[in-house]
């Protein structure tokens, strides 16, 4: 759509659960829990802001892999689609201490802690696997160079598509006769 053209963005046709918005937040939840207090987390793919003051974490999703066959059911207005999902969200670690953090990360991601902390969540999310973390040059606006680590957390989602459904709830019968015999004859 061509911005200013007067014509109004399509609206999807069903509505998706969780939005990105909250996988991003639940992640941000844990890794506030894991790491010490003085680490921020932010989103990896802003315009115009300013990165905080080190450390922080900067969180990107990399990766959308479809795990299964989708799976639905019916409610008496809608049909709810559900599809699970291996997503990637792929963590830099900048400052100072960044390889014990992205460590620290690694190890806990597969802990039993981190799945009993996203259990309590209003949708299924559970981590799946991490991949080794992988450190990178980075300089700064000043031109020094910072310590940076990249590590990609994997894990399931399962997304509901809710869609609204029309559904027969009576049916109109209309009996008409036909001039056929009982069986058909060839």
């Amino acid at each position: 759509m061509v911005q200013g053209s007067g014509n109004t963005a399509e609206q999807p046709a069903g509505v998706i659960f969780p939005d990105d918005g909250q996988v991003y937040g639940a992640v941000r939840n844990w890794l506030l829990s894991t790491l010490p207090a003085c680490v921020q987390v932010v989103l990896g793919q802003q315009n115009r802001v300013a990165p905080p003051l080190t450390p922080f974490v900067t969180m990107t999703l990399v990766e959308r892999t479809r795990l299964a066959t989708n799976s639905w059911i019916y409610t008496t207005t809608t049909r709810e689609v559900r599809e699970p999902v291996k997503l990637g969200v792929r963590l830099g670690v900048f400052g100072s201490g960044a390889g014990g953090y992205v460590q620290t990360i690694a190890a806990l991601w597969r802990d039993p802690l981190a799945a009993a902390f996203f259990a309590g969540l209003p949708f299924p999310l559970a981590p799946l696997d991490v991949e080794a973390p992988t450190q990178s040059g980075f300089r700064d606006a000043e031109h020094q160079y910072e310590e940076n680590w990249t590590v990609t957390l994997h894990m399931q989602v399962t997304f509901n598509l809710s869609m609204a459904q029309d559904f027969a709830t009576t049916l109109s019968v209309i009996a008409l006769s036909a001039d056929v015999s009982d069986p058909p004859e060839e």
